[in-house]
């Protein structure tokens, strides 16, 4: 029997979902606990969604599971995850995902006037009317007895009052087991295209990436999206396997596995994937897929430059941006880091396609990479 723990923060957006569900990972993991923390949307991003299915909520629920198995192997005592979820019919959905699991379900909640401040600040008004209505449906009929108000909180006063309610894991069962993964099994069917776009720390990854994928959408596309930062948040750090390739690698490909099986003929990937072995672990996590690696590079003060902004959270925020709030020796130590990379991968020959992003902007080069992926058959031209 599973006896793997599953922490789950549900509630409408704006609540605070994901920014406190990291917080309690990482809190978890400081006490010793090996935890793992799941994004629902950024395991759910294979569109367009099915009909009857407008959040695509089903998508989110089999991403989760695909992960699941993965950090069960690795050892995983607790997997924190954070989305939102519509109705009871949905947690019974994302619940057979993960058969035994001792599943605890926390509603976070917030009064309408904080939550509408919060969405308008992070220039997401368009959803200040489906999170009241969503928000309404929990307050008529609550999908957990465990509810833990935000409002007024610090997301670690949160993470800490969601801790004290629900309880603590034990820490201390040891380290990590060694991480083997049984190899990818064959996927049938005919090769589809992969865009990977990777590069040094920094330099743009996702920002040039995920339009890529937005514009295979408008194209009328079935495509999925995946960031290799997000398929595998698992801490303490586990010893044999530096930078947590073998543990990607593995979600990587049972992600991409569930994101087929919905329906996508397209993967985008963002992200890095470490020297030339670890990149073709990922690639052989995939093998129906026809890889197109594109390398994104930078000049070292351009590099430097947008480590310092995102330093100072410029830009999307995503769980676990280590660069986020760093300053001083900190900042400094990141910046020569992100430049020594660009320059180990540079030698290293990764990408058959290299892109310097010093002076061009983000969308014009999503759109070149686009049409690089158009003409070699990865999509149909956006209208």
């Amino acid at each position: 029997m599973d006896t793997t723990a599953l922490l789950w923060l549900i509630g409408a957006a704006g609540s605070g979902k994901t920014a406190t569900g990291w917080a309690v990972f990482r809190e978890l993991a400081a006490a010793g606990v090996r935890a793992a923390f799941v994004d629902g949307d950024q395991v759910g991003m294979a569109y367009p969604a099915p009909p009857g299915d407008r959040d695509n909520e089903h998508v989110k629920a089999r991403g989760l599971g695909a992960l699941w198995a993965g950090y069960r192997a690795a050892g995983v005592q607790c997997v924190v995850a954070a989305g939102g979820v519509g109705t009871a019919a949905t947690v019974a959905d994302f619940a057979a995902q993960v058969p035994g699991a001792a599943m605890t379900v926390v509603e976070l909640t917030v009064d309408a006037a904080e939550r509408q401040a919060r969405l308008i600040g992070r220039g997401s008004a368009d959803l200040v009317e489906p999170a009241a209505a969503l928000a309404a449906a929990f307050d008529r009929a609550p999908l957990t007895e465990h509810r833990v108000d935000t409002g007024g909180r610090t997301v670690d006063e949160v993470a800490r009052l969601v801790l004290d309610r629900v309880g603590r894991p034990a820490a201390g069962a040891g380290p990590w087991p060694p991480r083997r993964f049984p190899a990818p099994e064959p996927i049938a069917g005919e090769r589809v295209p992969l865009l990977w776009v990777c590069g040094a720390t920094g330099v743009g990854k996702s920002t040039v990436a995920f339009p890529v994928f937005l514009a295979l959408l408008a194209a009328g596309e079935r495509a999925a999206y995946i960031d290799l930062a997000q398929v595998g948040w698992a801490r303490p750090e586990a010893p044999g396997d530096p930078g947590g390739h073998l543990l990607r690698a593995r979600n990587f490909g049972a992600l991409w596995r569930s994101h087929r099986a919905a329906g996508s003929r397209v993967l985008v990937v963002s992200g890095s994937g470490g020297g030339p072995a670890d990149m073709r672990r990922y690639l052989d996590a995939v093998p129906d897929c026809d890889p197109l690696v594109v390398r994104l590079d930078a000049r070292p003060d351009v590099l430097a430059e947008r480590v310092l902004m995102r330093s100072k959270g410029i830009g999307v925020e995503l769980p676990g941006d280590e660069l986020r709030g760093l300053a001083g020796a900190d900042l400094d130590r990141a910046v020569a880091a992100a430049q020594a990379e660009a320059v180990r991968l540079a030698a290293d020959g990764v990408g058959a396609v290299h892109l310097d992003t010093s002076d061009r902007s983000p969308e014009q080069l999503a759109a070149g990479i686009h049409a690089r992926l158009v003409r070699r058959g990865g999509g149909a031209a956006a209208p």
